[in-house]
């Protein structure tokens, strides 16, 4: 059974990912971006004891900064950070071909939209949509 390919939606033996999934992939580990943004901004804050100049229309700037100051909109963006460690994750399981990358993918993705909202971000819904489709194109080949 090792040495068939393609039976029952299964990935190939050779290890060749769909490209679909291997584009969800990239598309994930994006999320390390907004790791390393909270790590940053994070520090300034607590050294400076507000946001650097030039993030005032960035996250954790926006709705949740606005009704409830810095430090709840630095705990909810601590919060985002967590959740796009996982969308990582699921990047790298995704580049493995296994099917849980795409599992845990999609719960971020249900999860994200009120980060989003509350920070005003427009773009990672486009690259949600964007992710939801490669998934749904490359289901099969997952194992």
């Amino acid at each position: 059974m090792s040495g068939q390919s393609g039976q029952s939606g299964q990935q190939p033996s050779d290890g060749v990912r769909h490209p679909a999934i291997t584009a969800a992939a990239i598309l994930f580990f994006l999320d390390a971006g907004w790791v390393v943004s909270f790590l940053l901004i994070s520090t300034f804050v607590m050294l400076n004891g507000d946001l650097p100049t030039g993030m005032r229309y960035l996250a954790p700037h926006g709705r949740i900064y606005d009704a409830f100051g810095l430090h709840v909109a630095l705990a909810a963006f601590g919060l985002f950070a967590a959740i796009s460690t996982l969308g990582v994750l699921a990047g790298l399981w995704l580049w493995r071909g296994r099917r849980r990358g795409a599992i845990l993918g999609a719960i971020t993705l249900v999860v994200g939209p009120v980060f989003w909202y509350g920070f005003g971000l427009p773009i990672p819904p486009l690259i949600a949509v964007l992710q939801v489709g490669l998934l749904a194109a490359g289901w099969r080949s997952l194992r």
